[in-house]
């Protein structure tokens, strides 16, 4: 059980750069502390938009990403040189990292073990790779948590067919998991960072928007959901663009940035 329900292709690179944008504030640096050399290894780099971010939040860190798709690699590639970050860039497999033990003071995972068939073994490696005292940083989503009010038929329906469809893939719950896998790859002094996530106001319509596009990109795997049917995933997307219309509306998720120490 392990794939990437979103592509490849051009379009999703580029949304994954907008999305590590989206989060470079108040998830990505929020919470995060870099002192200049340290050397960090992000493992699922994919299109090295978190990269980028990290590079320029954390001026004077090591960085190395690894990846397994050298797509995603050639075009981090020329994002990392179009963003003006340094970075080593190794195609490798996550469960057999090609580096010594105690290498890295720090590895960064951001929406990758719910892509992975046993995250606890792909954790047992980084911790590997990581010196004593080494720190991880995991941050993963659980879609069951997505809720949209007023909701409607549609939007009830496609907020069941991601959760299937990232259930059949890789882990639909990984941000509650991700706690405890961390704890059973054997890492010590875990903070669960539960954040939830509840947007009105002026903010809810770049969120929805935000949260439209991520599970547009997933669309073909939404429809091979046992019951689902494409015009009504359309129009529950439409649905979810159009929440900021509505009196009262409300929209939220609950992420886990999670840290721990080997």
């Amino acid at each position: 059980m392990s794939g990437y329900v979103h592509g490849y292709g051009s379009p999703e690179q580029r949304r994954l750069v907008e999305q590590a944008e989206h989060w470079r504030e108040r998830l990505i640096r929020d919470g995060t502390t870099l002192a200049p050399g340290t050397r960090l290894l992000e493992v699922g780099c994919g299109a090295g938009a978190v990269l980028a971010v990290l590079g320029q939040e954390f001026p004077g860190i090591d960085l190395v990403g690894v990846d397994r798709e050298p797509r995603q690699l050639e075009f981090a590639a020329q994002h990392l040189e179009r963003s003006g970050v340094a970075a080593e860039l190794v195609e490798a497999d996550a469960l057999a990292l090609p580096f010594a033990d105690e290498s890295f003071d720090h590895v960064w995972m951001m929406w990758f073990l719910e892509h992975v068939g046993d995250p606890p073994a792909a954790l047992r490696e980084a911790r590997r790779v990581l010196v004593p005292g080494g720190a991880i940083t995991a941050i993963e989503v659980d879609y069951s948590t997505f809720r949209g009010t007023p909701t409607t038929a549609a939007l009830d329906a496609l907020a069941r067919a991601m959760v299937a469809a990232m259930g059949a893939a890789g882990w639909s719950d990984a941000g509650t998991r991700l706690p405890g896998w961390l704890r059973e790859a054997g890492f010590e002094d875990v903070d669960d960072g539960e954040r939830p996530f509840w947007w009105h106001g002026e903010e809810l319509a770049s969120e929805a928007a935000y949260a439209a596009d991520v599970i547009e990109s997933a669309i073909d795997a939404l429809t091979e959901v046992p019951g689902t049917e494409e015009e009504e995933l359309r129009t529950g997307l439409a649905d979810l663009r159009a929440l900021r219309t509505r009196p009262d509306a409300r929209l939220g998720w609950v992420v886990h940035k999670s840290t721990a120490r080997r």
